[in-house]
């Protein structure tokens, strides 16, 4: 492929009548929609709607300079559109002017009239400089009419959805009061057949994005919950991150960022996916630079503008940052490289926050930290554009496909340049007056942040399963089959070059998208399924394929199975090695986040949180190969010795070891009516020796909770207390421990009940919670429970199903009870 495109030996040559002042360009034999396009960019008011003009800079970027502006560069359009090349780029003006004109009158109610303009670079600069160039490559022939009638077919969906979405959701709000103002197009890749996300400027001030796209991630993790009187949450969480915001801390206080969107699916725009929309795109609140701007790099002409922040708020703002960070690994949320997430503040902020604006990818098999996109990964090729840049670079990702350069005796040549385009402003990249870019110089607040924002999620890890369970219906996630990189080459090399799309690197369904120059999007439905890809007119298609185990919706994470406290350690080692360079210190001790900090080297070190909470100190340690929990108490005593490094690990190994091996008797005794006295001694002897392990682990660190072995080994104390016959003290010594660590969150309520009606039975006690069962005339029914009519009750405030649901799954699971002993405990 060549670098140039296109080129003028010199300005053209204007007659004096084109050159006079009022002389009407008509002359030429040009269209009103291509004079009207020429007069804007002879008054300078054209912008972007055709390649910019840029120079190669010493720092080995193409910076821009300036779009077409002036007499001189009118002519030389005038020049170029005498070329036969350049006759469908002039017919595409013509069909966008046409277009204008019908919508203006059909959208007069919410778009204001200037806005709908060929002139207007804005919406459809992308458009126009896309087939000026792919028209100076000689490929214009089918390509440049295809797309305008599939963004045309696009922005006529946009134009019928904002006039029945203005009616509803939150643009009734002042800031947001229609008409349209302002539409601008994004100028990246198309997707979804000549889709774009646009950005709309309201009249009341506010600013909303619009994306055509089925994915669910904003409205399911970033929505705004209803606020009442005074500013305060009413209603339910209308969001993972909303519900997280409102939680009462676990360790330490966390803000995650939330803004109002509504995933359509969601009608209503509460995000609770009720509402009569349709689950094709979504209108999310834009988010802008803060008020915390200015230059964070410079040279004699070059200079990056983004989030600068004084040293004393930096703490706070990389504490945030990191409590987000960890939300990310904990739910797989991916794709969070540059312009994926953003520094940004909303009016109710009051410091800024890091946005992640595109939230496509989640419950991702996340494993490293550097599979967010937040951090690069550093033993592999990847991009240094990470989500969270401890580098303010001078290039950016995303850049025009092709520019103008000065070419010898004056004029201009159109090349596609191989280097990267300078970025003036960027929204990732967060430094401090100090000269400090990223969270290096912060990484006690960042760590902490991570550490405050994970045993929230572990400790409430039900709650979210709730949510999660009533908002999930409906939504789809995208599925990321290649870099988007390997797509832009062949897209570049098939539209400019003519060079085939290789069938045997792509699939069919790639190819098709590919043919209409959209990036390939595939989606699943967030409770899995098949592979998606939607067509226009926007509906779903299975693609016929695999499921790769690397694509999501990951099932153990969708279930937050990795919400342990073990879980955090990999994503802290993988945030200090990000920034290892950048760190003064190597052995830091911040009373203010109750962290203490030692670096032996970008890959190995420890880092130690104080809980008060649960009067512990938890310690990691890690080297390139493994990760180690220990935890401490806050206070040493006689009595109660620190935690050895690896033995919560072992605690959680046993717990579930046991529970294999009594879930295993317990079925062939359900199996056999549960009359073989040879496994009831079995069963008897297992547990008793198993409580006297139990008695000794948690005289020595407490009740192996959910924060402390994970959810399974958890589950698997509680019913080891269950299956035991004894020693009666321990066993209620053992639940007090239990609802204890209820009510912190460490374990689900439902515990509480299981072991409550275990000891009721022991002791010949009505039950309370109707979790015990006997066998009657070969039918099983729960063990006479106090005031029957109120069990109901009782199960719905430990979170439980109703009674008689939960009898119908437990006789489908034993229908075989011709025992008499009551067994439903064991069985559990």
């Amino acid at each position: 492929m060549t670098d140039v495109l296109w080129e003028t030996a010199g300005p053209p040559v204007a007659s004096a009548e084109a050159t006079e002042p009022g002389v009407d360009p008509e002359t030429l034999g040009l269209s009103p929609a291509v004079r009207q396009v020429i007069a804007a960019v002879r008054a300078g008011t054209a912008g972007g709607i055709f390649p910019p003009v840029a120079r190669r800079h010493p720092e080995g970027v193409i910076a821009i300079d300036r779009y077409l502006a002036g007499d001189a560069d009118a002519r030389l359009l005038m020049c170029a559109f005498g070329e036969a090349r350049f006759a469908p780029l002039l017919d595409l003006l013509d069909r966008i002017d046409a277009w204008c004109r019908a919508a203006a009158g059909r959208l007069a109610a919410v778009i204001a009239p200037d806005v709908l303009s060929v002139t207007n670079a804005e919406l459809f600069g992308p458009v126009v400089s896309e087939a000026f160039v792919i028209c100076a490559a000689g490929r214009a022939t089918d390509v440049v009419p295809a797309r305008w009638a599939r963004f045309a077919a696009f922005l006529d969906l946009f134009g019928d959805r904002l006039q029945r979405d203005l009616r509803r959701s939150w643009f009734d709000e002042p800031e947001f009061a229609p008409p349209v103002t302002a539409l601008q197009a994004h100028d990246a890749e198309t997707h979804n057949g000549g889709a774009r996300v646009l950005r709309l400027q309201m009249e009341g001030g506010g600013r909303v994005a619009y994306k055509a796209r089925p994915t669910g991630g904003e409205a399911l993790f970033l929505a705004q919950s209803r606020t009442g009187e005074g500013g305060f949450p009413e209603g339910p969480p209308a969001s993972v991150f909303a519900l997280l915001n409102e939680l009462p801390a676990a360790s330490g206080e966390i803000r995650l960022p939330v803004l109002r969107c509504r995933s359509d699916g969601d009608g209503d725009g509460d995000g609770d996916g009720d509402g009569d929309g349709d689950p094709t795109h979504c209108w999310q609140e834009w988010i802008e630079p803060p008020a915390q701007w200015g230059t964070i790099r410079r040279s004699e002409d070059l200079r990056l503008e983004g989030t600068l922040l004084d040293p004393a708020e930096a703490p706070r703002f990389w504490h945030r940052a990191g409590s987000l960070t960890s939300a990310c690994f904990g739910f797989g949320i991916g794709d969070l490289g540059e312009g994926n997430i953003l520094a940004g503040a909303r009016a109710t902020d009051d410091e800024p926050l890091l946005y992640p604006v595109d939230l496509e990818v989640f419950f991702a098999p996340v494993e490293r930290l550097h599979d967010t996109g937040l951090v690069p990964d550093t033993l592999h090729d990847g991009t240094h554009h990470a989500g969270l840049e401890n580098v303010a670079r001078w290039c950016g990702v995303d850049g025009p496909p092709a520019c103008f350069l000065p070419a010898p005796g004056g004029g201009l040549r159109l090349v596609l340049p191989r280097e990267a385009f300078a970025r003036a402003r960027v929204r990732s990249v967060v430094a401090d007056r100090a000269g400090n870019t990223g969270y290096g110089r912060y990484l006690p607040a960042f760590l902490r942040g991570m550490f405050d924002a994970w045993t929230l999620m572990c400790v409430h890890r039900d709650r979210i399963q709730r949510l999660l369970a009533d908002a999930c219906g409906g939504r789809f996630v995208r599925v990321l089959t290649r870099q988007t990189a390997m797509y832009a080459e062949a897209l570049n090399s098939w539209s400019l070059a003519g060079e085939h799309l290789d069938a045997t690197v792509f699939g069919h369904r790639e190819l098709e998208q590919l043919a209409r120059l959209d990036v390939p999007y595939f989606f699943r439905a967030v409770d899995g399924g098949p592979l998606l890809v939607m067509e226009p007119p926007f509906s779903f298609h299975e693609v016929e394929s695999t499921i790769d185990e690397l694509w999501p919706p990951a099932a153990a994470v969708r279930r937050g199975e990795n919400l342990d406290l073990i879980g955090l350690g990999v994503a802290l080692r993988d945030a200090v090695e990000h920034v290892f360079g950048d760190v003064v210190e190597h052995t830091v001790s911040d009373s203010r986040y109750g962290v203490r900090l030692r670096l032996s080297g970008p890959d190995a070190g420890e880092v130690g949180f104080d809980w008060r909470q649960a009067g512990r100190r938890v310690t990691y340690t890690w080297d390139r190969a493994k990760v180690r929990l220990r935890l401490d108490p806050l206070k040493a005593s006689a009595t109660v010795p620190a935690m050895p490094s690896g033995a919560a690990e072992e605690i959680r190994r046993r717990l579930l070891r046991l529970d294999r091996v009594d879930a295993s008797l317990r079925s062939r005794w359900a199996d056999e009516g549960f009359t073989d006295p040879a496994l009831d001694e079995r069963l008897s002897a297992l547990t008793g020796a198993a409580m006297t392990w139990l008695r000794d682990v948690v005289a020595r660190y407490g009740w192996p909770g959910e924060t402390l072995v994970g959810r399974s080994a958890a589950a698997a104390a509680c019913r080891l207390v269950q299956h035991a016959d004894g020693p009666p003290d321990f066993q209620e010594h053992c639940l007090a421990l239990i609802r204890r660590a209820a009510t912190a969150g460490d374990v689900p309520w439902r515990q509480v009940a299981y072991v409550t009606d275990a000891l009721c039975v022991r002791d010949g006690r009505p039950q309370l919670f109707g979790t015990k069962f006997r066998a009657v005339e070969g039918r099983l029914v729960p063990f006479p429970i106090e005031r029957h009519e109120q069990v109901d009750e009782r199960r719905r405030r430990m979170g439980m199903e109703p009674l008689n649901r939960y009898a119908a799954r437990l006789r489908r699971r034993f229908p075989h009870a011709d025992g008499t002993r009551a067994q439903e405990g064991r069985a559990s």
